[in-house]
């Protein structure tokens, strides 16, 4: 089966749409990132065999970041080799992350937090009617994974319209 992607093949080689495409792009059927993603998936399907059985549903783009939701055993792939993210990377400019389609936010922030293991993921109801979603990781907390949690919150806010909390282990052992 070839690569599945939100725009046609012909365009996201040429670079330019066809009527369909770029009515697509008008209505908000598709996103600049959907464009963006397919243009380098299709490059990369020339040098990368398994690129070409995959199926991007949709892209979203966080300041430098893509997050490309693909079936479930698309994202298995991608995590089987790393070059086609690291590839990807290169090619977009930015971090990849990859996220397999779901219905279920729990499953949503696993894929997006791998490989790190979430312990518990709970929704805390607040007075004033809003939600937050509290994700505890095992561990304590490091330096260097502060500043991507950070960036995965604002992912998730944008692509879920999630408000996210993240906890590490020894954190939240040492409130109770």
């Amino acid at each position: 089966m070839p690569l599945r992607i939100p725009i046609c093949a012909f365009d996201a080689k040429t670079g330019i749409l066809c009527a369909k495409c770029q009515a697509k792009l008008t209505t908000g059927q598709i996103t600049e990132a959907d464009i963006q993603v397919s243009r380098a998936l299709v490059k990369l399907a020339e040098k990368v065999p398994d690129v070409n059985k995959m199926t991007l549903l949709r892209s979203f783009q966080v300041e430098s970041n893509y997050v490309l939701e693909v079936e479930q055993v698309d994202a298995a792939i991608v995590r089987s080799k790393p070059e086609i993210k690291q590839k990807l990377e290169e090619q977009l400019k930015g971090k990849v992350w990859v996220i397999a389609a779901s219905n279920s936010d729990r499953r949503f922030l696993e894929d997006l937090f791998y490989p790190i293991r979430l312990l518990t993921v709970n929704t805390v109801w607040l007075p004033d009617g809003s939600k937050l979603t509290k994700a505890i990781i095992p561990g304590r907390r490091v330096e260097r994974l502060s500043a991507e949690i950070e960036t995965l919150k604002k992912i998730v806010k944008q692509v879920k319209g999630i408000e996210l909390m993240v906890e590490f282990e020894r954190e939240a052992t040492l409130r109770l």
